[in-house]
């Protein structure tokens, strides 16, 4: 009987210390990505260092992965089966041009992203808020994810299916070039041009008033001036 009070109380003791808030800094080296993914919440700041800090609840804080490979910062859960957890990620970063965000993650870029060509990603009901300043920006989003973005590029190279938004009403591009199939919905601003294709219910909104608009349609497809 002894023993299993004894066992009980561990258990329990082993709960609590499970659900208790931990949190973690780490020191990085460099990296010009970040790709967040495992329904983590991230802010990205820019700063003069590059570092992370961690607050994570339910889960073992060193069950957080920063790691970067090649020129990516990669923020994920390391292999397991989490219930009931969440963490958030502050990453501080001195320059990024990319950011992926994929599997339920959901991230904000508070600082202004400033390059000569810039990327964003998302999938899998990822979430991704930026800023952009940019000769190119590159879009992607796939799998019910969404893109909410603003700024101002030369040329936009957007290309979104399978339910995915990209909400970028407030983005003022001159050239576009889109492509988007599968009930996509695409939403930018263009001063130039506009080119490309849409199929199976795609569609795009667009604000300005560019003086070439060539975007073939097919199988529910359309476009439409704001």
């Amino acid at each position: 009987m002894k023993i299993k009070l004894i066992l009980i109380a561990f258990l329990a003791t082993l709960g609590i210390s499970n659900a208790q808030t931990q949190n973690d800094s780490r020191q990085l080296r460099d990296f010009n990505v970040v790709k967040v993914s495992n329904a983590i919440k991230a802010e990205l700041v820019k700063g003069d260092v590059n570092k992370v800090e961690i607050t994570a609840s339910g889960i073992d804080v060193g069950k957080v992965e920063t790691s970067v490979v090649g020129d990516a910062l990669e923020v994920r859960l390391a292999r397991g089966n989490y219930r009931n957890h969440s963490v958030r990620v502050v990453v501080t970063y001195v320059d990024i041009q990319g950011v992926e965000a994929t599997s339920s993650a959901q991230v904000v870029a508070k600082s202004k992203i400033e390059a000569l060509e810039a990327y964003l990603a998302t999938s899998n009901n990822a979430y991704l808020e930026a800023n952009v300043e940019a000769d190119k920006l590159n879009l992607e989003a796939a799998t019910n994810s969404r893109i909410f973005i603003k700024g101002n590029v030369k040329q936009l190279e957007v290309n979104a299916y399978t339910n995915a938004q990209v909400d970028g009403m407030n983005l003022v591009a001159q050239k576009v070039n889109v492509l988007g199939n599968t009930t996509a919905s695409i939403s930018f601003t263009a001063t130039s041009s506009i080119n490309g294709s849409l199929a199976t219910a795609a569609k795009i909104v667009y604000d300005g008033n560019p003086s070439e608009v060539n975007v073939k349609t097919g199988t529910g497809g359309s476009i439409k001036k704001k």
